[in-house]
């Protein structure tokens, strides 16, 4: 994996300064010699940009592509190194420290070449042990990168490169690139695999940001690929206090609870209405889902009943309906732009609630069965839109 990175590397780079006109900027000097371009080459290109994509960068700067493509290919090349670094075995050192040495070469390097930036926007890492794996997270600007390194057989006929040697292992990608990312190993089962979990944070120059949670697993058994056992995605509103979380983020042991909010039919601004916190089991040599609880489990059921209602799935929205009837009205009736606006909730008994949204003028009574809210009746105010 380490050659065909750096083939890449040396391919996207060619690509990029090919189309780059060098008059325009420092940024886009076309290098005497391309197959030699090195992570610190790579930082001196983007010295002149702003540290991070929100600020104003330089009239002498590129353009804000030139530059993420640039960053993309620092922590490719930063891979690289890494690998290369790993695999030198004629280091004394293990390979954990084989794999920081090389990582702090890049970071002593923008601390140079960056020195002008925010400390917090250079090139930065974080590297877990994680037999028999490394898993190192690395930021750059407002950016951050996620790669697992192990040490696994590669078949010759899937490679140019076949053997054991260190190599970076693939899994489902959690960037965009994001913004920041938090790691926790993981209980690893009766097996011994592997075993991490990655809190994603996804954010731009304003709006809500994204809060996803990616748990993987990895033996050499696997060879390239990790096997994605966790997948959450939600978000954050501009007000984090104006969501009602619940439960409480816990990463060791056996059974594990993982909070987040998500955007729905129910919110009233840029602010997730519903918050969850979804467990999962993973005392077992195949981890699984265990139970999720919700903040508000009646507005819970308006906001799927209004999601597949919009959607026609008739099916799907009945489960969250008390009749065939209420479901059918709601087909046929719940406009296609429904917003909340607002939401008012009143109470009329242990198990009857009525929630009124956009101002009282969509209406929704529910009946609780079996600990499960459902909606009764549906009603839109006459002359609505």
């Amino acid at each position: 994996m380490a050659s065909h990175l750096a083939i890449r590397l040396v391919l996207s780079t060619l690509a990029i300064l090919l189309t780059l006109d060098a008059a325009a900027s420092p940024l886009r000097a076309v290098a005497a010699s391309v197959a030699s371009v090195t992570t610190e080459d790579l930082l001196r290109r983007m010295a002149l940009a702003a540290p991070d994509d929100c600020s104003v960068p330089a009239a002498s700067a590129a353009s804000s592509a030139d530059v993420s493509d640039l960053e993309n290919q620092l922590f490719e090349a930063a891979k690289v190194q890494v690998a290369e670094g790993l695999n030198d075995h004629s280091s004394a050192s293990n390979a954990g420290s084989r794999a920081i040495s090389a990582l702090r070469e890049v970071e002593r390097s923008s601390a140079e070449i960056d020195k002008s930036w925010p400390t917090e926007d250079r090139f930065h890492f974080k590297a877990l042990d994680l037999p028999p794996g490394i898993l190192v997270e690395m930021t750059y600007r407002a950016h951050a990168s996620l790669v697992l390194f192990g040490s696994f057989y590669l078949d010759q006929y899937e490679s140019v490169d076949p053997g054991t040697k260190w190599r970076e292992v693939d899994f489902i990608d959690p960037s965009d690139p994001p913004s920041a990312i938090d790691l926790f190993p993981l209980h690893r089962g009766p097996d011994g695999h592997a075993r991490f979990l990655a809190r994603v944070w996804q954010s731009g120059c304003a709006g809500s940001i994204g809060e996803d949670y990616y748990g993987y697993e990895w033996t050499p058994d696997h060879g390239q690929s990790a096997l994605e056992i966790i997948k959450i995605e939600g978000a954050e509103g501009l007000d984090e206090a104006a969501s009602t979380h619940v439960g409480r983020l816990s990463t060791t042991g056996k059974t594990i609870q993982l909070p987040y909010c998500f955007f729905s039919a129910v919110d009233t601004w840029d602010n997730p209405t519903l918050c969850a916190a979804d467990s999962f089991d993973l005392s077992g040599d195949n981890p699984h889902f265990a139970g999720r609880v919700y903040n508000r489990p009646d507005l819970v059921a308006v906001a799927k009943a209004v999601q597949y209602a919009k959607a026609h799935d008739y099916i799907a929205l009945r489960g969250y309906c008390a009749s065939d009837a209420v479901a059918a009205k709601l087909v046929r009736e719940v406009p296609p732009d429904l917003f909340a606006d607002e939401i008012d909730t009143a109470k009329s008994g242990p198990a009857r609630e009525t929630i009124l949204l956009a101002d009282g003028t969509v209406r929704f009574d529910l009946i609780k069965r079996r600990s499960n809210w459902l909606v009764e009746r549906f009603k839109i105010a006459a002359g609505s839109p």
